[in-house]
């Protein structure tokens, strides 16, 4: 399996990379998430010039039609940075749900709204005190929701919300809710990674269903958080690579008793097997990404979700690791806000916490009968030896 960007591919991250870099000197993160926006605008706009917006959404809808490669490439460069634009959770992510389930006018209504970069749909799916895979408590009475969902990320600046909420019938589905709705009670706060989040109480807030009574929306939402546990690790990559690099920059010049730290065996040592981590996660993200390119190719035997949660344990394990050792080897500086190896930790943090958290996806893994079953290196080992 070829885990290595093509050319189109590296260029896509040199492009992401420059774009997202110039918009994010030294402090950046600090900078735009203490912003009423929540992120930099200039990105932003930036983002959406290049058609990044649309990056995973068909050409049919205004996109670029690009899979999940590109997907990677393009969140493993904004990692680098720390950029705190919402390209996943407000367009990917909702971009994907409303593709499986929207219905044909739904999809030519929502997605070029998208990929033209100009709006964010915040997916609602969390509930305070409920475990992520549980049906949601959000009741849906006809066309009418009543319920809480936090935190939701990004809700302040959303146009339109996407529900998972209950009908009389017991049936799951996603509901699409404008943010000017009445019956809407929004209060904001901050994530782990200061990044804005809410909680939004829904009470007899109109909506209307996303694609039709029909629509095994659970099926769906699985799908989609499986490719956005895949796709967060390419940002988590760049974030610990970046770390490392700052990391390893301040041993060599920061010094004690009159020697740089990287004087220290002890120090290096840590920063070595720090490195390994980073490197073994990579490789892993990569494999979870091809993995999910060969589903979209038709592969018949690939388990989108058992691969989406193992690199997404891998990689969150890894994350975990790089945040604690980049801030404690920065010593007391790297606890502080104005540092910004504490964003980069801070935002690792967060994404051990996303779709569910890690402990989540970690019983999933273990209850799985993937566990039982010996890895291949090739995606398509098993058609070849029965082929």
């Amino acid at each position: 399996m070829n885990l290595e960007f093509n050319e189109d591919q590296k260029l896509l991250f040199e492009t992401v990379d420059t774009a997202v870099g110039r918009g994010y000197p030294a402090g950046g993160r600090a900078a735009a998430t203490s912003s009423e926006l929540g992120w930099n605008d200039q990105v932003w706009s930036t983002l959406g010039e290049l058609g990044l917006a649309g990056l995973p959404i068909s050409a049919d809808h205004d996109g670029a039609g690009a899979g999940p490669v590109e997907v990677y490439a393009t969140l493993e460069a904004m990692g680098k940075h720390a950029a705190a634009e919402p390209l996943l959770d407000g367009v990917f992510l909702p971009s994907w749900i409303i593709a499986e389930l929207g219905t044909d006018d739904q999809v030519k209504e929502l997605l070029p709204l998208l990929a033209s970069g100009g709006t964010t749909i915040a997916v609602a799916h969390a509930e305070p005190g409920r475990p992520w895979g549980v049906a949601p408590s959000v009741s849906a009475a006809g066309s009418a929701l009543s319920g809480v969902k936090s935190p939701v990320r990004n809700a302040h600046q959303a146009e339109k919300f996407l529900v998972t909420a209950v009908d009389e019938n017991g049936r799951t589905g996603v509901y699409l809710v404008e943010a000017t709705a009445e019956g809407i009670t929004r209060a904001d706060g901050r994530a782990a990674d200061w990044g804005h989040t809410s909680q939004v109480e829904f009470a007899g807030t109109p909506a209307v269903l996303l694609g039709t009574s029909d629509s095994d929306a659970p099926v769906a939402l699985r799908r989609a958080f499986s490719r956005a546990r895949v796709a967060v690790t390419g940002e988590a990559i760049g974030l610990m690579e970046t770390g490392l690099a700052m990391t390893v920059e301040y041993l060599k010049t920061r010094k004690q008793f009159g020697v740089p730290l990287a004087a220290f065996q002890a120090l290096v040592h840590r920063a070595a097997d720090l490195y390994a981590k980073v490197e073994l996660a990579r490789s892993l993200a990569l494999w979870a990404t091809a993995t999910v390119e060969a589903y979209d190719n038709g592969a018949s035997t690939v388990d989108l979700d058992a691969a989406a949660d193992d690199a997404f344990v891998f990689v969150c394990d890894a994350a975990t690791a790089t945040a604690e050792e980049i801030v404690q080897l920065h010593g007391g500086i790297g606890m502080t806000y104005e540092s910004e190896v504490a964003h980069h930790a801070a935002r690792l943090i967060a994404i051990t916490e996303s779709y569910g958290g890690v402990s989540a996806a970690r019983r999933r893994a273990l209850a799985s009968d993937a566990l039982l079953t010996p890895p291949s290196a090739l995606l398509n080992n098993a058609d070849a030896v029965t082929a």
